[in-house]
This record gives structure tokens, C-alpha cells and sequence, in this order.
């Protein structure tokens, strides 16, 4: 008999032992749905990014003679108008010269100076936009030099321009006359600028900007990777996937406890694609991040 009551007890202890762990192992994968990020303060760039085209006031001047060149100048260097920068050294001749025009100089060429240039501005062939490309050749002491060729070149150090081609969905959003900011990839660097006009051709889109100070390391560049910014807005600061609507308004799932939340209207007050400043949360809320996730009265 005590053989018998032992065989039929097991059964109850084993069902029991798989119910505790079912409701365990619901509340972990339960709560492994979770994708969620603390509210905090932030700083949100609402722009968008462009490989715009460096626009600059810049004339090439050729070499008088051939022969051997040697240079008096560095590469950037700032010249005022009469400085000597080289000598060239044929068989029988050795020739000066004197800078002719105060500002940058440079010793390399891409051969575009005379098409992107300040002075025909509003020429420029936007049909032939994505074939500009820069190729920069470079001029180095003791080199050999024809007649003809390019010696140097001398860039106004007070004038710079781009010419961003822009987003259909983004052209509407500017104005001419605006102000922006403009940012190169891995800095942390703004520069003011200001749109002086915009254009369409081909069913594109381009802003004609003009920065507000002129940037050395770039006259050796014709494209560049920007960031065009529209603005910048700083408050708390959450992904703009975590927002949605329901009857009530719009909000965020706010996480209250383990595997509990509930729905926190907010206002969004600003933003980009990716993220948004809101009123309504406090710093250091839990946030649900991928709402689509759960069934809470989302309106279709």
C-alpha cells in the first residue's frame, strides 16, 4: 500500500513543478519583449546629409617657361601680392616668381577651377552635377614643369561656396536667406552658412550656399559629405519608434514595474526622423521602445 501512495503522489509533483516553471518561464520571455532606453537629456539635429560641391574664388597661373621648379612656399601658406614663391631653372634661364594675387596658395590643380568657380556662379551645369569630381594633381619642388602648365594656385581666403543638391522631402523645409549650420563627418565642428538661393533643374533640388568663414583644409577638395542643419534642439530626448497614437493622444509606453507598464501621453515638441524632444516624461523614465510589440489600444 505505501508502494502505491508513492507511485500516485509523483504525478501531482511533477504537474506541480511544470506550472511553476511555465509562470516562470512566461514572465522572463515576457519581459524579454522589452526594448526600452531611459529618458535623458539630449540634443537632436534636425538635417540631412549631402556630398555637396566646394565653390571657391580661385585662379590658376601657368608657367611662363620650362625647366625644373623649385618651390618657396608651403602648401597653404598665405601670400600677400609680390611675395617670390618659386624658381624655375632651364639650361640657359633661371626665372622668378612673384605672386600675383594676395591669398592662398596652392601647388595642386584638378583642372575645374575655370567651370566651379565664384565668378561664374550662376553657369555652373547642375545637368552635370555628379560628374564633377575632383582630381587633384600636385606640383612638387624639383619637379619638371612645360610652359603652359599650371604653377600654382592662388585662392581668396575671404569667399566660400557650395552647391548642395537636396531631398525631395527636405526642399520645402528651407527658405532663402535662412540660416544654417553645416557639419563635416567625425567633428564635432559647426559652421554658420546662409542659403542664397535655391534651384531646380531635372526635377532636382539644390541649395546655393555661401559659408560664412572660409576653411584652409578644404582647398585641396572639391566634394565633401555635410551635414545640412536646419537646427538644432536640445530637451528630453527618446526615439521617435517608441511614439504612437491611441484614442486618448499621443504617447509612450512607460515601463511601472517588473513587466508592467502603461501608456504616458507626451507632446512632441521637436525632432528629426530618428529621434524627438517631448514634454511629458521625467528624466530617467523607462521607455518602451518597440510599442509595435504590444497590444495597447493603438489607433489604426
Amino acid at each position: 500500500m505505501k508502494k502505491d501512495k508513492s507511485i500516485s503522489f509523483k504525478p501531482f509533483v511533477i504537474i506541480f513543478v511544470l506550472i511553476i516553471i511555465l509562470i516562470i518561464g512566461i514572465q522572463i520571455f515576457g519581459a524579454s519583449r522589452f526594448e526600452s532606453i531611459l529618458a535623458a537629456q539630449g540634443e537632436v539635429i534636425d538635417g540631412f546629409w549631402s556630398e555637396v560641391l566646394i565653390v571657391r574664388d580661385e585662379k590658376v597661373i601657368e608657367s611662363p617657361i620650362s625647366g625644373r621648379v623649385d618651390l618657396l612656399a608651403g602648401e597653404g601658406d598665405r601670400f600677400a601680392t609680390g611675395r617670390e614663391l618659386a624658381v624655375i631653372k632651364s639650361s640657359n634661364h633661371r626665372q622668378k616668381i612673384f605672386n600675383k594675387q594676395a591669398g592662398i596658395v596652392s601647388f595642386a590643380v584638378d583642372g575645374l577651377e575655370s567651370k566651379i568657380n565664384f565668378d561664374n556662379l550662376d553657369q555652373i551645369n547642375l545637368n552635370k552635377f555628379d560628374d564633377f569630381k575632383a582630381n587633384y594633381e600636385h606640383l612638387l619642388s624639383g619637379d619638371k614643369i612645360k610652359k603652359g602648365e599650371a604653377l600654382y594656385r592662388v585662392v581668396n581666403n575671404f569667399k566660400l561656396y557650395l552647391i548642395a543638391e537636396v531631398p525631395e522631402y527636405q526642399s520645402d523645409r528651407f527658405n532663402i536667406n535662412e540660416l544654417i549650420f553645416i557639419e563635416e563627418k567625425k567633428t564635432d565642428e559647426l559652421y554658420e552658412a546662409k542659403i542664397i538661393d535655391i534651384r531646380h533643374d531635372l526635377n532636382k533640388t539644390f541649395f546655393y550656399i555661401k559659408v560664412e568663414h572660409f576653411i584652409p583644409e578644404w582647398i585641396n577638395r572639391r566634394r565633401i559629405e555635410l551635414n545640412i542643419i536646419k537646427n538644432i534642439y536640445r530637451g528630453i530626448k527618446i526615439p521617435r519608434k517608441a511614439v504612437f497614437s491611441q484614442l486618448s493622444g499621443q504617447g509612450v509606453l512607460k515601463v511601472i514595474g517588473y513587466n508592467k507598464y502603461e501608456f504616458q501621453e507626451i507632446i512632441i515638441l521637436n525632432g528629426n526622423e530618428d529621434y524627438v524632444i517631448v514634454s511629458g516624461l521625467e528624466i530617467g523614465d523607462e521607455v518602451i521602445t518597440n510599442p509595435e510589440d504590444f497590444d495597447y489600444g493603438r489607433e489604426e
